[in-house]
């Protein structure tokens, strides 16, 4: 009789069968499947002690050791995923792989009653999915560019109209990054791994929509970087620049970065990486700016001799214009510019 029958990482989300990750919570915390459960096998202290005893003493030797670390451990673990069978209905175990941490779950769950699948080729496999699928659903998607100089409140408006429920994915959101030298100041980018599998989330959430807008990104954002597939798409992409006056940009920026959170020392942490870009008397002018906490003005200074100049250079040749005096009002234009286009395209 099969002890452990396998699913695939496809008809698993197709049946939308619940995931348990039985990884280390530190590995779980890195990436993991959108979704899943976490009930690990091993913590990280056990994880490095059993492949210590695998490569100096063998496979057998650490298996038994192994089984000596989880054997107090079982009926918890068990109980676990019980609970979330019980809450969810179909469930099925990962690991890295699908090697023998999901084997031995998969097994004593299954001897026990408790009936769970094995995902076949683990994580690994769903992200070789997922890798598969984003390239698959770009093929047929039409993306809008939101271009816009620095303080325009591109990622702000998107949100909020993503919150009225147009087709929108916020780049810098799953990035945890504002895509700027002080994008990262507050915030905390998740690994590549999953910024792809949230990435792929959403292209799936929204395959089946006229268009998708995203916000005129570069290939890099903060440490991470959008997957060949996305940026090509982007080139491609129906591309629209929004316009405001310096003034209004600077009011935004200040909204959006700086309200006084942080002190000065973290705003000069992350100047010092432009210097040589802004010249030896730019950096001492904006710093002492900074220093004296006159955002506003730094804030000015910043876009005009460093922010505008760069997006002159880095800006593709965009479709369309939104101009506009302030933050509502482009807001407001953009939404009827993309309530008119869906209603062309369908």
């Amino acid at each position: 009789m099969e002890l452990v029958k396998e699913i695939t990482v496809e008809e698993a989300l197709k049946r939308k069968v619940a995931l348990v990750d039985v990884r280390t919570r530190e590995e779980f915390e890195q990436f993991r499947i959108p979704g899943a459960y976490n009930v690990p096998l091993f913590t990280k202290e056990e994880k490095e002690k059993v492949s210590k005893v695998y490569y100096e003493k063998g496979e057998k030797a650490a298996r038994l050791y192994a089984l000596e670390l989880v054997g107090p451990k079982l009926h918890r673990i068990v109980r676990s995923i019980k609970e979330i069978k019980e809450k969810e209905g179909a469930t099925a175990v990962y690991c890295w792989r699908g090697g023998l941490r999901s084997l031995a779950v998969a097994t004593i769950c299954n001897l026990t009653g408790v009936f769970v699948f094995r995902l076949q080729g683990g994580y690994r496999a769903f992200r070789q999915y997922i890798l598969r699928r984003i390239e698959e659903i770009l093929k047929e998607l039409n993306l809008v560019v939101v271009y816009g100089p620095t303080g325009v409140g591109k990622t702000r408006m998107l949100r909020e109209l993503q919150a009225e429920g147009l087709p929108i994915i916020d780049l810098e959101g799953l990035a945890g990054h504002r895509g700027s030298v002080f994008g990262g100041i507050g915030l905390k980018q998740p690994t590549q791994k999953m910024f792809d599998a949230l990435l792929w989330q959403e292209l799936e959430r929204l395959k089946n929509a006229p268009f998708v807008v995203v916000e005129g990104e570069s290939k890099k954002i903060g440490n991470l970087h959008l997957p060949d597939p996305f940026w090509k798409a982007m080139e491609r992409g129906h591309k629209l620049l929004i316009t405001l006056p310096l003034q209004e940009r600077v009011k935004i920026s200040m909204e959006d970065y700086m309200v006084n959170r942080f002190q000065p020392e973290v705003y000069l942490k992350a100047l010092k990486r432009i210097e040589k870009i802004l010249g030896n008397e730019k950096y001492r002018e904006i710093a002492k700016l900074i220093q004296e906490r006159n955002y506003p003005e730094a804030v000015k200074e910043l876009m005009v001799n460093y922010y505008d100049k760069l997006y002159s250079r880095s800006i593709p040749e965009t479709d369309s214009v939104i101009e506009a005096s302030n933050y509502e009002e482009a807001k407001e234009r953009l939404k009827n510019y993309l309530l008119s286009l869906g209603k062309t395209q369908r």
